[in-house]
């Protein structure tokens, strides 16, 4: 028959120590040896917002020159009958609107032209130029995915 050797608490908390600093130098070689992982990719930067000119739109809005709805013109679809402008009121969300549509009470989009909008309030016109287009980028640009 065989028989195992007794084993004296001390060695056998010794061999248990050895093994708890063998499996804790394993795990922290893992981690502080790991690879790094790549470093992300630069960040995209927003295009800086435009400033629009509403001083010629003030004038339309009321005698004293104040301006009682704020007209933003924000982006065009197309000009003439088939076209749209988006436009955003008194600060809102932009929308599209079609000419001849009234924006608010007394206030209609009269025409939509190759680069301005013409608004139409109780009879009196303004024009409000659209904003400019950004300039395109030189080169091949890769497209989002």
């Amino acid at each position: 028959m065989l028989t195992l050797p007794r084993v004296s608490p001390p060695r056998l908390l010794q061999a248990l120590a050895i093994l708890g600093l063998a499996a804790g130098l394993g795990v922290w070689g893992a981690i502080l040896l790991a690879p790094r992982p790549d470093a992300p990719p630069p960040a995209l930067h927003a295009a800086a917002a435009r400033a629009v000119d509403t001083a010629p739109a003030a004038l339309l809005f009321g005698k004293d020159g104040t301006l009682k709805t704020q007209v933003t013109v924000t982006g065009m679809i197309a000009d003439g009958t088939d076209g749209a402008v988006i436009l955003s009121v008194d600060g809102g969300p932009a929308q599209a609107w079609r000419a001849g549509q009234e924006i608010s009470p007394g206030l209609r989009v009269a025409r939509i032209g190759n680069n301005a909008v013409v608004l139409d309030q109780n009879g009196a016109t303004t024009t409000i130029a659209a904003p400019p287009l950004p300039a395109a980028p030189a080169g091949i640009i890769d497209a989002p995915r």
